[in-house]
């Protein structure tokens, strides 16, 4: 799309804030290359009391056209609900309106009167496991670099699933190799390190169940400052996964088919179906109760979280064969 974004207004809805603000980015380039002059005001909706909307999406008198960026729009005070919405449906030529709402039901009753009005959305909804490493293949391909498909499955599995991060890998494997293709020899050279203090690393280690490597690698994420938090979370999915593995082990799906049912990016399935050999399905169910009981105790109801980390992956150990 390159036409001017003035007399337009934008809902972007949905938790992927990178690639919302992507889209925001995106917006705005187009709004400056229509106006260079043009004026930029940025607010979150809370402070839109009183007559802040008004000068917000109002002209100034150093412009004659105003970008207006409201984030949060599901925290818009109620007094100013029904302006904001006859703005959006209707903005005046000289205004760019884009409007942030992290999806959920907070301010739903807005963002229903904004899409009834025919406000345009954009979805930048949190990817599936599955989808995750397609997100990398392609974010290489944005920066003009090939990738191949076990490469991104390994920078996923190093870094994790979180999109910015994984952004920021790729910037640091280009900066850093100068190479103008990505494998997989080259994301375990750079990153092997980092994923022996992730929360899936230690996860990985439970799973197989080398109690050895799993206890190592948990302490060390500790001293290296990984959040408790983050690592039961791992454990947490890694055991959801298994448990889903373990039940559609008698169904037909296979492959793609199978991580997409299962919600895993498909390399996990190697790892599963050699879990499979030393975990019963009661064994799984009693690990996930042990992982739930441990996530309540790091977030307040232990002491020392590092020991309930401990015991929790130690417990869950003895499930194997269960």
């Amino acid at each position: 799309m390159t036409s001017s974004p003035f007399g337009t207004a934008l809902l972007i809805s949905g938790p992927e804030q990178l690639l919302a603000q992507r889209i925001v980015a995106e917006t705005k380039a187009r709004a400056f290359a229509a106006q260079p002059d043009a004026g930029v005001n940025e607010i979150a909706a809370t402070e839109l009391e009183d007559s802040m909307l008004s000068e917000v999406i109002g002209g100034s008198l150093f412009s004659s056209h105003t970008i207006a960026v409201i984030d949060d729009v599901g925290s818009t005070p109620a007094s100013v609900v029904d302006q904001l919405v006859a703005a959006a449906s209707n903005p005046p030529e000289d205004l760019c309106l884009i409007l942030l709402h992290a999806g959920g039901v907070k301010g739903k009753g807005l963002i229903d009167k904004l899409k009834k009005a025919k406000v345009p959305v954009e979805t930048v909804a949190a990817l599936k496991p599955w989808e995750v490493p397609g997100f990398v293949t392609a974010e290489a391909k944005r920066r003009r670099i090939r990738m191949q498909p076990d490469a991104a499955e390994e920078l996923v599995a190093a870094v994790g699933h979180d999109l910015r991060a994984l952004a920021s890998a790729i910037d640091q494997l280009i900066a850093d190799s100068g190479a103008n293709e990505i494998d997989a020899a080259l994301v375990r050279r750079y990153f092997a390190g980092r994923a022996e203090v992730s929360g899936f690393a230690v996860a990985d280690a439970v799973v197989a169940g080398n109690a050895t490597v799993a206890m190592e690698r948990l302490r060390w994420a500790l001293e290296t400052g990984v959040a408790p938090v983050l690592i039961t979370s791992a454990l947490a999915g890694s055991f959801r996964g298994l448990a889903k593995y373990l039940d559609a082990q008698n169904s037909r799906l296979r492959g793609a088919d199978l991580a997409r049912e299962i919600g895993v990016p498909p390399f996990k399935l190697k790892d599963y179906a050699k879990a499979s050999t030393t975990w019963q399905v009661g064994g799984v169910a009693e690990a996930i109760r042990l992982i739930a009981r441990g996530d309540a105790e790091v977030k307040g109801a232990a002491t020392d979280a590092a020991f309930a980390l401990e015991r929790m992956v130690l417990g869950v150990l003895q499930q194997r064969r269960r």
